[in-house]
């Protein structure tokens, strides 16, 4: 991790364009994904179950980019975490994603 929070995810050449990705980091599962050049980065358990969401559709569409949890179908917003549809009623953390050097680094949301 770097000093300012920065942990390393994934190289970007292994993130396929809008296909969600369980990666490890720092002790905890997320779920990448990528839209082009904006990139998405959010705890991968439901909170209602803990159903992986790397498992579960991803849309986008404008401004409401979402996954859908593949058991019991709760809804979060990819670039907040916040649930959309329940039955989970708890976010999912949100990261911060950028490309440092080829390679995606993610910072967790205070």
């Amino acid at each position: 991790m770097s000093e300012d929070g920065w942990m390393p995810a994934l190289p970007l050449a292994d993130l396929v364009d809008r296909k969600a990705t369980k990666v490890s980091v720092g002790g905890g599962d997320v779920l990448l994904v990528r839209d082009g050049d904006r990139l998405f980065a959010i705890g991968n358990r439901c909170t209602h179950q803990g159903a992986p969401l790397h498992r579960g559709p991803v849309r986008f569409s404008g401004s409401l980019d979402t996954v859908q949890c593949p058991v019991h179908g709760s809804m979060f917003g990819l670039g907040d975490g916040k649930v959309l549809r329940g039955p989970a009623m708890q976010p999912v953390p949100a990261y911060d994603a950028r490309v440092h050097e080829g390679v995606i680094e993610i910072r967790r949301r205070d």
